[in-house]
């Protein structure tokens, strides 16, 4: 019997190879290393326009290929930068046609290098385009190892004039991404430049309330950002010289009825910002007759990027918020800081009196998707700003509030003012505002009873004792009641206030020591309601009764 292959034939063995081919009627060069496989068109801008990952049968790059009239195409994503700004020339760059040679082919390695010639530098200056003379040399390297989880391709730029040429530089590489997609970026915070969507050092793809969006992350700590797939068992690390690119930016589009079409873009670039409006004040400057060297690896694998990398403990409990599902007729209750409280049925995602400043555990502004936001005062008006700009969220407060958003230019459907007494009924929910009272601010002060899939609840907010608890009892009968303890009322005053509303469950708000007291009070006073203390960032599941522990 005949043998199928020949003896001499390895199939085990990953090999490198590289192809000449065409693709979309464009020459094309088809690179493989028997994990990756990339196909690159070097006459449109030596873009790399696939990224296939063999081993889980996975497309990375986001590209498109748009035809135009007379039979011509642009190809959008991929794999790409832009060069020696971010005007003009940069769109020159990612459009020209490069010159391809490959320098290495064997079983172990494959080397391509793609050049290109720019003969003129333009910036902004005085709200005018000035257009500056001078040659670069741009060769791109993409090198590939038989068997090797990563790619590199190197830039190296050239500057051949005897002055030297100040210039951007801006890596731009599209991944395929969908709800769940995380990218992971080494700074504490993300600065949301365009859109509405997450901000912190963990961006999902699934919160981008609307897109394009677009953030800047400014000095990187270190020389990479990750990308997490949420459906497939890998890790994606990009990494550059943070010398010569400290700064990245994020870009995300969404487009609901083109789900494939989703992408992340992500952006190491030399400037501190997403576009310089005058390069000659650039953050890359190419010095006369040396060439300078901008290595990027790819690598894709397992536990690639650390994770819990959070820059505040908030914005993982965040990501626990919004992943957690409620079922029906439950809410789930978190405390996101001294007296803040998230609330989620299976229709709204509530934030009752946010806290802000660099000491609270979770903002606002962590978690965007929130529907409703209930503040017991205003915040500062910055914050008020930067928050509506975004978020989607509607805004429930003392009247100030909406006259800040008004002011702002934010329409009057995205605030309610309320006083003490008045009620509003939205989609899934009834919220009352109460009075509160502290004579240690001037400002006009809100508690909430919000009813929500036949579940009340009370927050009394920072007050004295009121008057008022007996009746909000007798009318009312909340279930759960929010108490914040050292907020204007004595030990005694509070055991009193939590009588008068007679509630089922009480959860006090204070120290560890002042809760203990007051459920020790309680306890001994033989109080008609359950006592319950939540510490910060543990969640609870309620039922009408109970409130039972949070699993996963």
């Amino acid at each position: 019997m005949l043998p199928l292959l020949p003896e001499n034939i390895d199939i085990v063995r990953l090999r490198c190879s590289v192809v000449e081919t065409t693709l979309a009627g464009m020459r094309a060069l088809v690179m493989d290393n028997g994990i990756f496989r990339l196909s690159i068109l070097p006459e449109f801008g030596a873009r790399v326009c696939s990224l296939f990952y063999r081993p889980l049968n996975l497309e990375l790059l986001a590209s498109d290929f748009l035809h135009g009239p007379r039979n011509t195409i642009n190809v959008h994503g991929g794999w790409c930068a832009a060069f020696p700004s971010l005007l003009a020339d940069g769109e020159q760059l990612t459009h020209m046609a490069w010159d391809a040679e490959i320098l290495d082919q064997s079983p172990e390695r494959a080397v391509v290098v793609l050049r290109c010639r720019i003969d003129q530098v333009s910036h902004m200056l005085d709200e005018k385009l000035r257009v500056t003379p001078g040659t670069i040399l741009v060769e791109r390297y993409i090198r590939l190892t038989a068997g090797e989880k990563a790619i590199t391709i190197e830039d190296v730029l050239t500057n051949r004039n005897t002055w030297p040429m100040p210039c951007t530089w801006s890596l731009m590489i599209a991944l395929r991404a969908q709800a769940g997609d995380h990218v992971i970026l080494p700074v504490p915070l993300v600065e949301v430049q365009r859109g509405v969507g997450p901000s912190g050092n963990e961006l999902d793809f699934g919160l981008l309330v609307s897109t394009p969006y677009q953030a800047i992350a400014r000095n990187l700590s270190e020389g990479w950002v990750g990308f997490r797939p949420a459906h497939a068992p890998i890790d994606i690390r990009i990494t550059f010289p943070k010398s010569l690119l400290p700064h990245a930016v994020i870009a995300a589009q969404r487009d609901e009825k083109r789900p494939a079409e989703g992408s992340f873009r992500l952006q190491p670039l030399a400037t501190p910002g997403p576009i310089a409006d005058d390069t000659r004040g650039g953050a890359l400057i190419l010095p006369p007759k040396k060439p300078i060297s901008l290595p990027i690896r790819l690598e894709a694998g397992d536990g690639m990027i650390t994770a819990g990398k959070w820059s505040r403990a908030g914005l993982q409990l965040a990501e626990m918020i919004l992943a957690q599902q409620a079922p029906n007729n439950r809410l789930i209750i978190w405390r996101i800081g001294e007296r803040a409280i998230a609330l989620k049925s299976s229709r709204q995602l509530i934030l009752l009196m946010p806290e802000s400043g660099e000491d609270a555990l979770l903002t606002a502004d962590d978690l965007p998707a929130a529907q409703l936001i209930l503040y017991d005062q205003a915040p500062p008006r910055d914050a008020l700003r930067r928050l509506a700009q975004r978020t989607s969220a509607r805004f429930l407060g003392p009247p100030s509030i909406r006259q800040m958003l008004r002011t702002d230019g934010i329409g009057d459907d995205r605030a309610i003012a309320l006083s003490p007494g008045a009620r509003v009924d939205l989609t899934g929910c009834g919220v009352l505002a109460t009075p509160a009272r502290d004579d240690r601010s001037s400002e006009e002060r809100l508690g909430y009873l919000v009813q929500s899939d036949h579940l009340s609840l009370y927050h009394t907010g920072v007050t004295q004792f009121l008057g008022e608890f007996g009746l909000l009892g007798e009318q009312f009968h909340p279930q759960l009641v929010f108490l914040p303890l050292e907020c204007g009322m004595t030990m005694a005053d509070c055991v009193q206030a939590a009588r008068q509303l007679q509630p089922h469950i009480v959860v006090p708000l204070g120290s560890e020591s002042t809760e203990a007291e007051f459920v020790s009070r309680c306890r001994l006073q033989h109080m008609p309601f359950a006592t319950q203390t939540l510490s910060r960032a543990e969640g609870r599941i309620f039922d009408g009764w109970h409130l039972q522990p949070l699993t996963t």
